[in-house]
């Protein structure tokens, strides 16, 4: 992968660091308590550094730090918002974090005082300029002194890039810019970098300036990246003219211009950038042979930045010749960049440009190019073939649903990409294998004309598939990693070898009637030993279907396959369900939905997993699922009483609650049934139950349980609880009732109690308040209250936690027919506090200082 290993030193680095830190933080204070993000890496998991997003917080203070990649840049703005003049600070010991804030505050000094400094020169000059117009006014008529008015206004450092009235004043007078006006703004246009400069050079061109002048004027206000289409007209009237320098820069702009910043480097969320290619294509007309030379020159050059303008240019003129010329260099340097331009990264705009320059000579010469590839593909680089892998591939970029073009480079690409996925199947990364990995009917033609090189390659993959358990007679020893490395081998293998059926079936089914014909020809004649190869083309025979007549053709093969004597193709067979056509479903006999459901009680778990698979991801017609309900209660019966079959209990459940079960029966004894043995459940399994069930099980009796145990699990609790908290609000109260003591269970976990615990505590409380029991939940919201320090920070989760307590008093005392006035009171003064802490709180920066300049 690209950048890995500087990521990998980058994260080394920065653990490295924060593992320092948190000692000198330690020493630094005794109330300083270090906070970080949730979770945790495989770097940091292997070596023990502390590698994430750290912060700092102290009980006296309500604002922490934001959380950093490194915690020195934490500690350093929380030391400037909180610890300067600190009188509660309690030292540790030494060194402390003054080791790194000390440095850091003296540089931010002396950044301070040098742009005090700047400042001063730059007032000191704004005083002269001003004095300067001051003494030539006494020279100028008093309609030339409005030109100097505006210069006084504009010459502040506050004034808009693009200011507009210098410019609007020489529309509307320009007899004001006289000779002597001009001579006194030419200075400032052509040599200096004023506020008013910019607004000053467009307003001269609508001045009477020299020819010389004029051009001049223009090159400075195109060379700054002003947009002006005057100032290019006027260049490109006479390009001629432009200096060795002046083309340089200007061509720079020019292309910039066309192409645009590369993805990913537009900052801002204003207007879509506006291309304009009619420019640099005028300047390469008129300058041909220098621009030409140019390119060549920084091509020749081993800075990376000069190598990108050589293809930026190129891109920008969409000269074809240009691209044919350097095609091979093009490919020089992006199949090589390995050792050319090892310092460029994933990000880089020179690859991206270069990776783009690449793109458009396949297109344009595709077979010439496919040439050029090949011979550097010679060098055995993998960066090389990844780059080559990533050029075939961009020519087979496509928008849904749209037609694509496909011509010589679009095949020459497919075929290219196709036996470069067969020989590192077991690459999961390669560029090759993963455009093969999802198929697209935008392609089906290309799949339909290489239907042979498919099977073929297919074919081949078997064979790799054997070879792998060959190996295993030539080692010495077998060990748990060698296990587990043949098995990614072999699903890796398995996994491109079904992605290339696909594909065949796409292109079968674009042949119509014959390539049906001849998939199924192919199927037919496989040797019956070939179970992996015969079973990836059944489990893609639904993707043949078209209509009723493709369905007669592949029925007879897929219903006796279902039948088939191997396991796999029996669940291969079955697994097919899943992509089939709902319009077609009803042209199906009922000797095929019998033969299914006979699976569901076949001896082979595989077969049963398939089943149960595709029922849950394509729906059984609803007048036969009578077939399938009793082998789904006989799967769940089984798998419920089988140790780590948990996870398939939970899809057999939705499969059945789903297809067979009703309303009533959901409420009955048989949704109680089902309750029970999801409570038996755990980890995966548990979380899975609910997060899947929780719509459809809302009034069976006993799944409320169900979700009270998984929201107390370690699992569960690792990626959310929302599912859980849906499943308890939603429960109807006589559910609730019946489970007081588990809520109570539930809230008893929390201690010790923490401000990211209230909402879950509050769902508890909701739920013995929906469950008639006022007194538990103000109980427990009072032993919250108390537990909770009396500490600053600490106030907002104070209030909140008293303003639940008190509603939960209210709502006891209408239950029971008691005066509640005194309570009501308490609670408006409870919510005029809150209002109060927010408020303040508010004032709180969301962002450090330092978060986009350091001081």
């Amino acid at each position: 992968m690209d950048d890995f290993e500087d990521s990998f030193k980058d994260a080394i680095e920065a653990g490295q660091r924060n593992l320092r830190a948190t000692k000198l933080l330690n020493n630094w204070c005794f109330h300083a308590e270090f906070i970080r993000s949730s979770g945790r890496g495989m770097i940091e998991a292997e070596t023990g550094l502390p590698i994430g997003h750290m912060g700092v917080q102290c009980k006296f203070s309500k604002k922490n730090s934001m959380l950093c990649w490194l915690l020195e840049d934490a500690a350093y703005d929380f030391y400037k918002n909180n610890c300067k003049g600190c009188k509660d600070r309690v030292p540790v010991g030494f060194p402390n974090i003054m080791s790194f804030v000390g440095p850091r505050e003296d540089a931010a000094e002396k950044r301070k005082y040098a742009r005090e400094e700047e400042k001063r020169e730059r007032k000191q000059k704004q005083t002269n300029r001003q004095q300067e117009r001051a003494k030539l006014r006494y020279e100028l008529s008093l309609e030339e002194t409005f030109v100097l008015d505006l210069l006084d206004e504009l010459d502040r450092s506050d004034i808009a890039r693009d200011d507009p009235r210098l410019e609007q004043l020489a529309n509307l007078a320009p007899e004001t810019f006289t000779r002597k006006v001009i001579k006194h703004l030419l200075p400032a246009v052509l040599y200096e970098s004023l506020p008013y400069s910019n607004p000053a050079a467009k307003a001269l061109l609508k001045a009477p300036l020299k020819p010389e002048e004029k051009f001049s004027v223009a090159v400075r206000l195109v060379t700054s990246y002003e947009e002006s289409q005057t100032a290019i007209d006027v260049i490109l009237s006479d390009a001629g003219k432009l200096t060795e320098g002046d083309l340089t820069k200007v061509l720079s702009r020019f292309v910039s211009m066309a192409l645009g910043p590369p993805p990913g480097m537009h900052f801002g969320m204003g207007e879509p950038i506006r291309l304009n290619a009619a420019p640099i294509r005028s300047l390469f007309k008129q300058r041909h042979a220098e621009i030409c030379a140019e390119i060549d020159v920084l091509l020749r050059s081993a800075n990376p930045k000069k190598i990108g303008e050589a293809i930026e240019i190129i891109l920008a003129t969409e000269s074809d010749d240009l691209l044919s010329k350097h095609a091979e260099s093009i490919f020089a340097k992006l199949m090589r960049r390995r050792l050319l331009l090892p310092s460029e990264r994933r990000d880089s705009s020179v690859l991206y440009y270069l990776r783009e320059a690449a793109s458009k000579c396949l297109e344009l010469f595709p077979e010439e190019t496919d040439k050029i590839i090949q011979s550097f593909l010679a060098d055995n680089d993998d960066t090389g073939k990844e780059e080559a892998h990533r050029t075939y591939g961009s020519v087979l970029r496509h928008s849904y649903r749209e037609k694509t073009h496909i011509g010589t480079a679009q095949r020459i690409a497919f075929r290219r990409l196709l036996w470069a996925a067969t020989e590192s199947p077991e690459n999961i990364m390669d560029k090759a294998g993963q455009f093969f990995r999802h198929s697209w009917d935008e392609f089906a033609q290309l799949a339909a004309e290489h239907f042979d090189d498919l099977i073929g390659a297919a074919a081949i993959l078997s064979e790799k598939y054997e070879q792998v358990d060959k190996k295993r007679a030539l080692e010495l020893a077998d060990n748990v990693l060698d296990h587990m490395e043949r098995g990614n081998k072999r699903t890796a293998i398995d996994s491109l070898q079904e992605a290339l059926i696909e594909w065949a079936a796409v292109g079968a089914k674009f042949k119509g009637r014959e390539g049906i014909e001849q998939f199924l020809e192919l199927y037919r004649r496989l040797p019956e030993n070939q179970t992996q190869m015969r079973g990836n083309m059944i489990a893609h025979v639904s993707k043949l279907l078209t209509g009723v007549e493709s369905l007669m053709i592949v029925l007879t093969d897929w219903y006796r396959s279902l039948m088939d004597e191997s396991q796999l193709i029996r669940a291969r067979a079955v697994q097919a369900w899943e992509n089939m056509p709902y319009d077609l479903v009803k042209n199906f006999p009922d000797l095929f939905f019998e033969a299914f459901s006979v699976l569901l009680t076949d001896p082979y778990v595989i077969v049963h997993r398939a089943a149960v698979h595709a029922l849950r991801h394509r729906s059984f017609p609803e007048e036969k699922r009578g077939l399938i309900k009793r082998g789904l209660l006989n799967l769940i019966f089984y798998y419920s009483q089988q140790s780590k079959q948990e996870d398939f209990v939970v899809d057999c459940i939705d499969a059945f609650a789903f297809l067979c079960l009703s309303s009533e029966e959901r409420k009955g004894k048989l949704g109680q049934w089902l309750s029970a043995i999801l409570l038996t459940l755990e980890g995966s399994a548990l979380y899975h139950a609910v997060d899947r069930l929780h719509y459809g099980f809302k009034n069976v009796p006993g799944f409320v349980k169900v979700a009270l145990k998984s929201i107390q699990n370690d699992y569960t609790r690792s990626i959310s609880i929302d599912d859980c908290a849906a499943a308890i609000l939603g429960a109807p109260n006589s559910e609730l009732r019946n489970c007081v003591e588990d809520i109570k269970k539930a809230f008893e976990a929390l201690r010790p109690f923490k401000p990211e615990g209230f909402f879950e505590a509050l769902l508890y409380a909701t739920a013995l308040t929906k469950a008639g029991d006022h007194a538990t939940a103000n109980a427990c919201f009072i032993e919250l209250m108390a537990s909770i320090p009396l500490e600053d920070r600490n106030e907002q989760w104070r209030l909140e936690a008293a303003l639940v307590a008190v509603a939960s008093e209210i709502e006891h005392a209408i239950g029971g027919g008691e005066v509640f006035v005194e309570l009501i009171e308490k609670w408006s003064s409870l919510l005029s506090e809150l209002e109060k802490e927010n408020e303040k709180r508010t004032k709180l920066r969301n962002f450090p200082p330092s978060f986009f300049i350091e001081d």
